[in-house]
């Protein structure tokens, strides 16, 4: 059974049948691009953000907001948004009458109050087997690795620790031995609930798995443990966005707040690269995960996630983000009336890297979500329908496998599709998970690019959207309606071999970008 998934959490918890989360998959598991839901979210809201006519925020700001009966409690200052709390049922229709403001749009308010993660003791020790080309003892497991030149890019480049990638997720548990010594704590926060929180033992606290996953793919240190990421010589940082509190009704739902907090945080930081293995949630009803024009709230908050995003890539910033996970055909989103403008968020905005997914046949996974607009380039992120044929000892062996936390929802889960893994070779054993998704598709693409930054330096997004598409190698469409998952609602490719509505300008390639 395929369950389909939508935003980080939607990315993240397909695979624990959750609606909305990260992204991950195992033998008939779905997609790790999930939704991490573990219930509804709630129906009313007391938190807004709001950006203004001038594009900055005003002196007047506060002063404007209590007078409708709001508190603002935080400013994005790089982008000219405010976070506001209010509890007047007419706060977002008395300011959006003001000359002064653009956009008003409900967000949730959660709550993060959960502790560290406990890490339960292994019950079971399976050794990696031997040494693939990449070195690390559980590199032969990633075809993933081998399908983008990876393991020959890295003979020639690492990537450089000036480059700066900010993995917007659950955390980075920097604890694990593919992740110590590669994440810069000081670049580092969580943003859930939209305010930003450097306390390590919150963004580091990967109750759910997904960052670390994610990470692990990008840059797990090439350390003679384990698996080894893309590029492993860059620096990561931890950007926590998921709600991760399992008491919150909100649980596993990414809000545009904590985005947006994000995006500041990035810019103020000198990030060179985001990663977005998620899609973005709307607070208000019903949990979709599109943004239609013809929902006040909703058009809000897509104008003002554009402008962080646009204010970001002004920056030389690049936010590369999934395309999700529910099989669906971007271009032809529908809302509620007719002519109406939907989109996914981030990954239908300007300047925005979209990132479908793959499996080992290099064909469309058979949860990716595809669509002109939204489909940039196309990578590995597994596809449990099609097993390496190299690695039989396991079904999962199909999706893509990478670093994780023992005590994590994901590695948990994955003992359901036997996609768990650990290496004792070191002595201490670590973990490791099969995920799939577009999640998983995401980092590999974030990984090349921060090769290309390595090699060419700080560059604009269109700039280095150019050079992955001219390296990438093309994929064609498929012959004829495409449906391996038996949806019953077959999709079709359009486009030629160059730029295609399934795989954009094809699969990157990691070592044409650096020779």
């Amino acid at each position: 059974m395929h369950h389909p998934i939508r935003s980080l959490m939607g990315i993240i918890f397909a695979s624990l049948s959750w609606p909305s989360a990260v992204g991950c998959g195992g033998a008939g598991a779905a997609p790790d691009d999930a939704e991490l839901t573990a219930s509804s979210p709630l129906t009313a809201s007391q938190s807004f953000l709001v950006s203004f006519s001038g594009g900055s925020i005003p002196a007047n700001a506060g002063a404007a907001v209590a007078a409708a009966g709001g508190t603002v409690v935080a400013r994005y200052s790089t982008i000219g948004v405010v976070l506001v709390r209010a509890t007047s049922a007419t706060f977002a229709s008395t300011l959006r009458a003001s000359s002064s403001v653009d956009s008003v749009g409900a967000v949730s308010a959660v709550r993060s109050s959960i502790g560290p993660v406990r890490v339960a003791t292994p019950v079971r020790h399976e050794q990696g087997g031997g040494r693939g080309s990449s070195g690390d003892p559980l590199s032969f497991r990633q075809w993933n690795m081998d399908q983008i030149r990876a393991p020959e890019a890295r003979s020639i480049s690492v990537g450089d620790k000036s480059v700066l990638v900010g993995v917007l997720d659950s955390g980075i548990d920097v604890t694990h031995p593919d992740m110590v010594g590669q994440v810069d704590s000081g670049a580092s926060v969580s943003c859930v609930g939209g305010l930003a929180n450097t306390a390590p033992e919150v963004w580091s606290n990967d109750i759910i798995g997904h960052g670390t996953h994610v990470s692990g793919i990008i840059a797990g240190a090439r350390n003679g443990v384990g698996v080894v990421g893309v590029a492993p010589g860059v620096r990561l940082a931890a950007v926590k966005v998921a709600n991760d509190d399992i008491n919150d009704p909100n649980f596993g739902f990414v809000f545009a707040d904590a985005v947006v907090c994000a995006v500041d945080w990035a810019i103020s930081h000198g990030f060179d690269l985001m990663n977005a293995s998620l899609t973005i949630d709307p607070f208000t009803g019903p949990v979709d995960g599109i943004f239609c024009s013809d929902q006040p709230d909703r058009a809000a908050i897509v104008k003002i996630v554009r402008q962080s995003v646009l204010e970001a890539a002004r920056r030389k910033i690049t936010l590369l983000a999934s395309t999700g996970n529910s099989f669906t055909d971007l271009a032809r989103l529908t809302g509620s009336t007719p002519g109406a403008d939907c989109k996914m968020l981030p990954v239908q905005l300007p300047k925005v890297v979209g990132v479908s997914s793959l499996g080992v046949t290099q064909k469309l996974a058979f949860y990716s979500n595809y669509g002109f607009g939204a489909v940039d380039l196309t990578a590995p992120g597994g596809d449990s329908l099609v097993p390496d044929p190299r690695v039989t000892d396991r079904e999962s062996s199909g999706q893509v496998v990478s670093s994780i936390p023992p005590g994590s929802l994901l590695y948990q889960a994955a003992a359901d599709w036997d996609g768990q893994v650990e290496d004792c070779s070191s002595g201490t054993c670590s973990t490791y998970a099969y995920l799939q998704g577009t999640s998983q598709a995401t980092p590999h693409v974030t990984g090349v690019a921060a090769l290309a930054l390595s090699r060419f330096g700080r560059m604009a997004p269109d700039t280095l959207l150019a050079i992955l598409r001219l390296t990438a190698t093309p994929l064609g469409c498929p012959r004829g309606p495409y449906d391996p998952g038996q949806t019953g609602t077959p999709a079709t490719c359009r486009g030629p071999r160059i730029l295609n509505s399934f795989y954009g300008s094809g699969e990157v390639d990691a070592l044409r970008v650096v020779r």
